[in-house]
């Protein structure tokens, strides 16, 4: 189908409202923080590459929570370029990537990786009536689904324990051979280490995931874009859509895209019961949101009225209601499983400069503490930084996913759509200080007046008399 001049025109114009045109930016910012996924092929020879491309891209999100600046008018044509390209692109590779997994067979699209086989059979097993924490075992498990290979995460510990360096695949392979013929190695991740959330989306299917993923992000940017002021939804939707970062998730049985379409929406309007549960449910999903989740917590309670803690009541409820009947029934074996991840010995593995080091280096050791301060000072960003930089800690904390010795690809993925959601959610009620020359009559009406009397008054009419006078603020 073509596109009419006009329409295109319409699609490229820069926003006028300054808080649209640093969105604009902050979807080029988010391509560039999730660019070690994107390129990861690229990059494979110069990781050093994609790490400059991340901490350029948190730079350009961080400076995009400031107020008082409006990019240049050429600045935002480029960045709303930018993101038009790579929205139309996200679509047409979602597209396929969907295609092609929906065609596989159950036994290929389940024996990819171990991702796939601890999130459906932990839902096989919910269904049967037992406890994955207690009786999951992803050996038996690729047995059952008649994989023709194992896929195991190693651990630094049994046969692997004096081991520098991650082991081969072939080493892997031989350890779980020997384990399922009843000689166990050690050195194997075998339980089920997720929160109960993966189990019981498991449920549903490797199919349905592959299919619901998508959906669930396409409906958590309906949301998003629904909440936003009119003047700011073009430019919403393809900040949003340009986060080819998240295409490493399409096609695959994870939950991992829910996860985020749950993050999303916590994000971007952070009060209410509602929205506290979609944190808490998407807590409940996957550890990955678990490192911005105390960022958001701390800025919605200093955000929010005095003694307004729906937010947080609702996160603890979304939580709680999907992880209670494991903890009851196995308290030890839920939290050995949900935090071991992070507590067990692990080889460094990613894409972020922290998956460079050798297992047990001091240089390993320097980021994992780097890894610690990214989430704690975003969150002690959120609570003491001013109020103009204070959504910045949200930024800094999800940095955690990315510096860190495990930086997966399914962690990275995240950073774009974390910024641009942060960005959204915490300036689309801020513009420049009023009568800057840069600014269109429309955006310093849209500072100098509340929402309600943001309309067009015809020629002779009165003005509203609900409405109070224009303010000048300087922010």
């Amino acid at each position: 189908m073509l596109v009419s001049p006009l329409a295109l025109r319409r699609l490229l114009a820069p926003p006028n409202e300054a808080a649209g045109r640093r969105l604009a930016v902050a979807g080029v910012a988010g391509i560039l923080l999730s660019a070690p996924v994107s390129l990861e092929h690229a990059l494979a020879h110069v990781p050093q590459v994609g790490w400059l491309l991340t901490a350029v891209g948190a730079i350009l999100a961080i400076l995009c929570l400031r107020p008082a600046w409006i990019p240049q008018p050429l600045v935002a044509r480029i960045a709303i370029f930018v993101c038009v390209a790579f929205c139309a692109a996200s679509a047409v590779v979602a597209g396929s990537l969907t295609a092609i997994a929906l065609s596989q067979t159950e036994q290929q699209l389940l024996c990819a990786n171990d991702v796939a086989p601890d999130t459906v059979v932990a839902g096989q097993e919910v269904i049967r009536g037992a406890n994955p924490y207690t009786s999951f075992n992803l050996l038996d498990a690729e047995r059952a689904l008649g994989c023709p290979f194992f896929s195991v995460s190693p651990q630094r510990s049994g046969i692997f324990a004096a081991s520098l360096t991650a082991p081969s695949l072939a080493q892997v392979e031989a350890a779980a051979e020997a384990t399922i013929h009843g000689h166990p190695t050690g050195g194997l991740l075998l339980g089920f280490a997720y929160p109960a959330g993966t189990a019981l989306l498991g449920v549903l299917g490797g199919r349905a995931l592959v299919l619901i993923g998508p959906i669930a992000l396409l409906f958590a940017g309906l949301v998003i874009v629904r909440r936003a002021e009119p003047p700011m939804r073009r430019v919403t939707i393809l900040a949003l859509g340009a986060q080819t970062g998240l295409l490493g998730l399409v096609g695959s049985p994870f939950v991992d895209l829910i996860a985020a379409a749950l993050l999303m929406i916590a994000i971007t309007r952070r009060r209410g019961l509602a929205v506290g549960v979609s944190l808490g449910l998407a807590c409940a999903v996957k550890q990955t949101v678990w490192f911005v989740a105390p960022a958001l917590l701390v800025l919605a309670l200093r955000d929010g009225r005095a003694r307004d803690v729906r937010y947080h009541a609702g996160a603890l409820l979304g939580f709680t209601v999907i992880n209670l009947p494991f903890v009851v029934a196995s308290p030890s074996a839920w939290i050995a499983a949900v935090l071991g991840p992070g507590i067990k010995p692990a080889f460094p593995l990613g894409v972020g400069p922290g998956a460079a080091g050798q297992a047990g280096s001091a240089t390993t050791t320097m980021f994992l503490v780097l890894m610690i301060a990214a989430v704690v000072g975003g969150a002690a960003i959120c609570a003491f930084a001013s109020r103009r930089w204070a959504s910045a800690g949200i930024i800094v904390s999800s940095l955690g996913l990315w510096v860190g010795p495990r930086s997966l690809g399914d962690y990275v993925a995240l950073l774009g759509v974390i910024a641009v959601c942060t960005v959204a959610g915490s300036s689309s009620a801020r513009s420049a200080p009023p009568g800057d020359p840069r600014l269109s009559q429309r955006d310093t009406k849209a500072i100098s007046e509340p929402v309600a009397c943001r309309t067009n008054v015809k020629a002779g009419a009165t003005r509203n008399p609900t409405c109070p006078a224009p303010l000048r603020v300087l922010l």
